[in-house]
């Protein structure tokens, strides 16, 4: 059995790229002279396909990998750059060579991750020496910091902080589409020490995501009373006072009796039994409420946690005079559901129309 890495196993490869695999230099140097293309890929399965230096990378096969670099392979191809694949598989040596040759150090893979990352998920020992290189971290360590955080990988989390890397850092990614920042990361996990350890290091606690979730509202959501009374105690105090968020969501046009429910002690709201086994929606307080954007369209998302639906929110709508409306967070539709006044009668009826698809 063969085995690369992360790639595969395999009861046995093409001749080629047994040669490679095998640090074969002379059949390697009897299939240059009969014209083997050195950048044509080798298909190793139905899904595998990987090009003789990529193998040879991952192989770790230096005498291969010069080879091919005396033949003048190309290490900056842009679908498939040298020294992505070198930090992920390889060693130091390695990595020094073929920078030495010309391999650039900010390409990116055809997802958009970059060298620190590809450490990050193969080798973590290349970090230190991608930065070494002169790769700026500041600029490029965002990613793995905010993945260690996911990770509570705190040795690579301390070493991209002592270097500068961004701890704040929210650009959205296909992992984190909606601009999560290392401390909202943590609080989603429910970590409590990763969100000690990043607030100690100067996180942002009121930095909010893209939907207008912050630390605090996260841990609201999840039930985390603990995490949420640390993290308000450190929010500005005007995020918590009612007079203050009523003045600021004028805009949204509240009704009384919305306000006197989001005011009041009785937060949940209880369902009748549904086939959907809905039991219960937990609404924020009025100043937890999140404003959030759907487009151009404004709302005010009301519910904390819909039970067995984390990805459905209740929001409030300003332009619909009074009606209440269900966001669906994964498939990223929104329908108007009726007033709140009909919602607090018949909240199942709402909820399995919506998701039946019926408004």
């Amino acid at each position: 059995m063969i085995v690369l890495k992360d790639i595969g196993r395999f009861e046995e490869l093409p001749e080629i790229a047994m040669h490679i695999y095998n640090g074969n230099l002379p059949a390697l140097h009897a299939a240059l002279e009969a014209g083997w293309d050195i950048e044509e890929g080798i298909v190793l399965s139905k899904r595998i396909t990987l090009s003789p230096l990529d193998l040879a990378l991952v192989s770790q096969r230096m005498e291969v990998v010069k080879l091919l670099v005396e033949h003048g392979v190309n290490l900056n191809d842009h679908h498939n750059p040298a020294f992505l694949q070198a930090v992920r598989y390889c060693k130091e040596d390695m990595v020094r060579y073929i920078v030495e040759q010309g391999a650039e150090l900010d390409k990116l893979t055809a997802t958009g991750s970059d060298a620190y990352s590809q450490a990050y998920y193969g080798n973590k020992k290349n970090i230190p020496l991608i930065h070494e290189l002169g790769l700026d971290i500041k600029l490029h360590g965002g990613p793995v910091l905010r993945q260690a955080a996911s990770d509570h990988d705190l040795r690579t989390l301390t070493y991209l902080l002592d270097q500068g890397a961004d701890i704040n850092y929210n650009k959205p990614d296909r992992v984190y589409p909606y601009q999560a920042t290392p401390l909202t990361v943590a609080a989603r996990m429910g970590n409590m020490a990763m969100v000690k350890f990043l607030i100690e290091h100067g996180a942002d606690v009121t930095l909010a995501e893209k939907d207008g979730e912050r630390p605090y509202t996260i841990a609201v959501s999840n039930k985390d009373k603990a995490m949420a009374d640390y993290l308000k105690a450190l929010e500005p105090a005007d995020f918590h006072n009612v007079e203050n968020k009523k003045y600021e969501l004028k805009k949204f046009n509240l009704t009384d009796e919305l306000v006197s429910f989001l005011t009041g002690d009785k937060l949940r709201l209880e369902l009748a039994q549904n086939e959907y086994e809905i039991r219960y929606i937990d609404f924020f307080t009025l100043t937890d409420t999140i404003q959030m954007k759907i487009g151009k369209q404004k709302l005010l998302r009301l519910s904390a946690d819909i039970d067995n639906y984390s990805d459905l929110q209740l929001v409030w709508n300003p332009k619909k005079k009074g009606i209440i409306g269900c966001y669906d967070v994964e498939h990223q539709t929104y329908e108007d559901l009726c007033s709140f006044t009909e919602f607090l009668v018949q909240p199942e009826v709402y909820l399995i129309k919506f998701l039946e698809g019926e408004l």
